[in-house]
């Protein structure tokens, strides 16, 4: 199934299970209604499985079919290939629109934990393959003071799928406080993700930033590409759950206009501003983990302001942990390229190129291997930029330390900062080095 290169059309493409769909046109979505439109409830929420969200959603490329559980809704339909050569502009001012008219009629109008509004450019179910050679531009342009969670995803396939851009893809507009930003992936497992293109957002406010994404474990994250952040909220370039490869050959470029915001949403957690290139979040768990690798560029930048309060942070990579009921595998993390974190602000911010559990409020240890690892020489006993951490187990016997500029006597202790357990009482927990 195709469309042809000179037309303009307003209709998603839509296939079922197993289909094939190429784009070479130009689709402009916007209305919320026939092939564009559909409904889904889904359970799959980590820390309250027994929440179900409502979704509302607006299509551009897609693989459907009805849920048979679900009367009314429809599913995301599996095995399925989509292709866009073309250009697909999507926007949320409409179905945000429908989504208050809907709110306003209802029985609750002022319960919207369980609601989202969801734009995709290209979806698809479980086993599928998407590529987009063309152009994709996620238009933010609901109300900026909108009140529900707006999930705008440009790329988004379940489990066992592989998802690649060698094009471009552009989130725009004011966004709003609620604006969830997700680039290329899903919450599943086993899914292949590449970025060979460019991928950039320029948002006014956002709530949460995810480029290349998973939350699920055994997949990749690569991005041999460009990517450009400027957004507020908490910016995640590539992020995952557990157990995923993350590298980066390309170059990351990321400015967090730092701004504390308020967590609407029951089933999301609440966290201080942070921007980093490389993001893991996990429970215990005894899974083998993968390396997360820079080979490229990463430059973050922190514009901090009154707003942003005082506990925003920048990092290169951050690796945080929840709990600690459960065993703690090793997090193994190189740098053969370069990765530049800087701020400005009324404050001075906990920026560093390594993060680890700067956002626990517990003594959740992390084990953390670092290998090769390339950065400026400088005084690191007080420069506090390098590793820093709340509570970590760093080994650091097999690193392999590569200085650019003069270099003097290095003690490993020296490499490691760690940061006061509490923020009020200012006791520390046990950091082992080794």
């Amino acid at each position: 199934m195709k469309n042809n290169k000179e037309t303009v059309c307003h209709e998603a493409i839509v296939v079922g299970k197993g289909g094939y769909a190429v784009n070479y046109g130009y689709l402009d979505i916007s209305e919320p209604a026939g092939k564009n439109y559909f409904e889904y409830k889904h359970q799959n929420i980590p820390n309250q499985p027994g929440v179900v969200v409502k979704n509302i959603a607006l299509c551009a490329m897609a693989a459907l079919e009805d849920n048979p559980d679900q009367p009314g809704t429809k599913m995301l339909a599996a095995h399925a290939t989509l292709i866009n050569r073309g250009v697909i502009d999507i926007h949320f001012s409409k179905i945000y629109a429908l989504y208050k008219e809907r709110k306003a009629q209802s029985d609750n109008p002022d319960d919207t934990n369980n609601d989202t509004v969801r734009c995709y450019a290209m979806v698809a179910g479980t086993d599928s393959l998407l590529i987009n050679e063309g152009t994709i531009n996620v238009y933010m342009d609901q109300e900026i003071d909108a009140q529900v969670s707006l999930y705008g995803c440009a790329m988004w396939a379940n489990a066992h799928s592989t998802m690649l851009n060698r094009g471009a893809i552009h989130f725009i507009g004011d966004g709003s406080w609620q604006s969830y930003i997700r680039g290329i992936g899903s919450m599943d497992s086993h899914l292949q993700i590449i970025n060979d293109g460019e991928i950039t957002v320029d948002l006014k406010r956002a709530y949460q930033t995810r480029i290349l994404h998973t939350a699920g474990q055994f997949g990749s994250l690569t991005n041999n590409g460009v990517i450009r952040v400027r957004t507020s909220g908490r910016i995640m370039v590539l992020g995952c759950l557990a157990g995923t490869r993350m590298m980066n050959n390309g170059e990351i470029d990321v400015t967090s206009l730092a701004t504390f915001l308020e967590n609407k949403v029951s089933y999301h957690y609440q966290f201080d501003p942070l921007a980093t290139a490389m993001y893991e979040h996990f429970l215990p768990n005894n899974l083998p983990t993968c390396p997360a690798v820079n080979r490229g560029t990463i430059k973050v930048h922190l514009v901090g302001t009154e707003l942003s309060g005082p506990n925003a942070v920048a990092f290169g990579f951050y690796c945080h942990q929840v709990g600690t009921n459960g065993e703690t595998p090793v997090h193994r993390m190189e740098n053969e390229g370069t990765i530049e974190v800087t701020q400005e602000g009324p404050v001075h911010y906990n920026t560093a190129e390594v993060g680890v559990n700067i956002q626990s409020v517990g003594d959740y240890p992390v084990n953390v291997k670092i290998g090769r690892w390339k950065t400026k020489a400088r005084d690191f006993a007080s420069s506090h930029d390098l590793f820093m951490n709340r509570s970590a187990r760093f080994d650091l016997a097999g690193m392999d330390l590569q200085l650019t500029g003069a270099v003097f006597g290095i003690d490993k202790n020296e490499l490691v900062y760690q940061l006061p357990a509490s923020r009020e009482a200012g006791e520390t927990f046990e950091v082992k080095i080794f």
